[in-house]
């Protein structure tokens, strides 16, 4: 990584923190084995795949040069940042704390007990001993959020979505996460934030090298033990990174600022103390700039998820997405099908591995999204705040 690479990222997250209140958490990490029994999930960002880019740049080819028109300059993902499950039981999430706690006393309680039979027994002069033992409470530490850190590599068939010329090539991607806690607003309600930044690196397209820096606010409802509801916004913003070719596009320059509502609905059903079904869906209207960006997305996807050990699951994925372009004529569907393998490397840090085919198409002829697509993501957190 380039010292100026650091400088960017860090300046992006000093920004991105001193003039938004997205802050955050990971919610803590155990397994999800049966949700009959009310055992706790493994923490959220282990069953999401982690971040995929979620923008690209679509060039058109014209006498054998690309150019930069405003309709080129389309933020195109291959694929998509995919839908997150939010499996989280808030039952446990309150109440593990107090019963991990009411564990450690009773073992205390339990030792005193030992230790002062064995007083009684050993010391039969002192009969007249009186052990007074008083519990003085021990200060837990409470962590409001942390900060994580995250790096990836991801290649495609179609780097551009493109139907005039398929362009295979990889992207390496790394950045910074802050994100609080789900702070109680009921007893089944609960807020969350976040802001990343990233920073994105094309292997071979380096020309179109960016910068993005998004910030999520969410509200949690969990509607049952097995199915929970968000509703959020969040806002991204992309800009181009620095080029010393003078025919990129110009440092610094924003070439997409978007602002997004959502409102998501997930479940999670247990087929064996292994095997786990999760559905998803997600409705998200985005306001983008230039305009000609804004749409309508609908989301779903099912996957199928068997844990092999503790550290291990894996899965098999399918999400479907529907774009409707509310400023232009123009609608677009694609199909993901992947396979993804997740790694709990430690209570700190997690690899994420995930390959698959992607298909569809639009409206617009010069956009068709097949190719096959290739992701690595590690995961790290780096400390709590």
């Amino acid at each position: 990584m380039q010292p100026k690479d650091w400088t960017h990222l860090l300046f992006t997250i000093w920004l991105a923190s001193s003039s938004g209140n997205g802050c955050g958490i990971a919610v803590d990490r155990a397994l999800a084995v049966n949700l009959d029994t009310k055992s706790f999930p493994e923490k959220l960002e282990s069953l999401t795949p982690q971040f995929t880019p979620e923008s690209h740049v679509s060039v058109r080819q014209n006498t054998g040069n690309s150019q930069y028109l405003n309709e080129s300059l389309q933020i195109e993902a291959q694929p998509r940042e995919f839908l997150a499950f939010s499996p989280i039981l808030i039952e446990q999430l309150l109440h593990k704390p107090q019963r991990d706690k009411a564990e450690r006393i009773e073992g205390l309680r339990w030792q005193l007990r030992e230790g002062k039979q064995l007083i009684t027994e050993d010391l039969d002069s002192f009969q007249d001993l009186k052990l007074r033992v008083s519990e003085k409470p021990v200060p837990e530490f409470k962590p409001i959020g942390n900060l994580q850190a995250r790096f990836g590599y991801y290649h495609t068939s179609n780097l551009f979505s493109s139907d005039l010329a398929p362009i295979e090539d990889g992207l390496i991607f790394y950045g910074l996460r802050l994100a609080s806690v789900y702070f109680p607003l009921g007893s089944q309600t609960f807020l969350h934030g976040s802001v990343d930044g990233n920073l994105v690196r094309y292997v071979e397209q380096s020309i179109y090298n960016y910068n993005r820096i998004k910030f999520d606010l969410s509200v949690y409802q969990q509607l049952s033990p097995r199915m929970h509801g968000r509703i959020g916004w969040s806002n991204q913003q992309l800009f181009y990174a620095n080029n010393s070719d003078r025919q990129s596009p110009t440092s610094g320059e924003r070439f997409l600022g978007e602002n997004s509502l959502w409102l998501s609905l997930g479940r999670r059903d247990p087929l064996t103390p292994q095997l786990i079904l999760n559905s998803f869906y997600e409705f998200k209207l985005n306001f983008a700039e230039p305009n000609s960006r804004s749409r309508m997305i609908n989301s779903g996807r099912v996957s199928l998820n068997y844990y092999l050990q503790q550290p291990l699951q894996v899965g098999l994925n399918y999400q479907l997405n529907l774009s409707d372009f509310t400023q232009r004529q123009r609608n677009d569907y694609s199909h993901q099908l992947f396979g993804n393998l997740i790694y709990q490397v430690s209570d700190y840090s997690s690899i994420n591995l995930q390959s698959g085919l992607r298909l569809g198409g639009s409206t617009d002829k010069n956009i068709n999204f097949d190719g096959w697509f290739f992701s690595i993501n590690y995961n790290w957190r780096l400390g709590q705040f």
